[in-house]
């Protein structure tokens, strides 16, 4: 049964320790620092697949402040073999960006306003951004079964309306 609550150090190692499959639970993360945590540890905790979509502006955000972690992830994607894929809103400005990833499955769709990241279809974290900011300010954080096979069947449609990245 998933619960709403505030993630504490309590509940973060109870996370950790059942490798964030238990407690079940929906919660928006505010603490920059567990945000980074909880939004690190779900890009690297992936066995078979990793699934994103990125905003222009989330990938801007990406490319300034975690070009360093997504190249790491990418690597480790490719040392395990995992699935990684990637749907982007592309512009001239991250072209160099994407070009510069060589493992995942890059496609590209226009006009993405959701950001969303799925980890073997088990976790499910969306970066969020305030109006007018250019940094996302807090994240939704769930292992909610309904909620990520929502979200997955969500990205699945929007991978199939996707052009292959050139």
């Amino acid at each position: 049964m998933k619960q709403v609550v505030l993630l504490n150090l309590g509940t973060y190692r109870n996370l950790k320790r059942s490798r964030h499959s238990c407690p079940r639970l929906i919660t928006v993360i505010r603490d920059p620092d567990m945000m980074l945590a909880m939004y690190i540890e779900s890009l690297s905790l992936p066995i078979d697949d990793l699934c994103i979509l990125w905003s222009q502006k989330m990938l801007s955000q990406i490319m300034k402040d975690f070009r360093e972690i997504i190249f790491h992830v990418e690597k480790l994607s490719k040392e395990k073999g995992i699935k990684f894929r990637v749907i982007v809103d592309l512009n001239e400005e991250n072209t160099w960006f994407l070009k510069s990833m060589n493992y995942c499955d890059i496609r590209q769709l226009d006009n993405i306003t959701e950001n969303l990241q799925l980890s073997d279809n088990k976790i499910c974290v969306k970066p969020l951004f305030e109006q007018g900011q250019e940094q996302f300010s807090q994240i939704l954080w769930s292992n909610s079964t309904s909620l990520v096979n929502q979200k997955q069947s969500q990205f699945e449609d929007l991978w199939k309306m996707t052009r292959p990245y050139p």
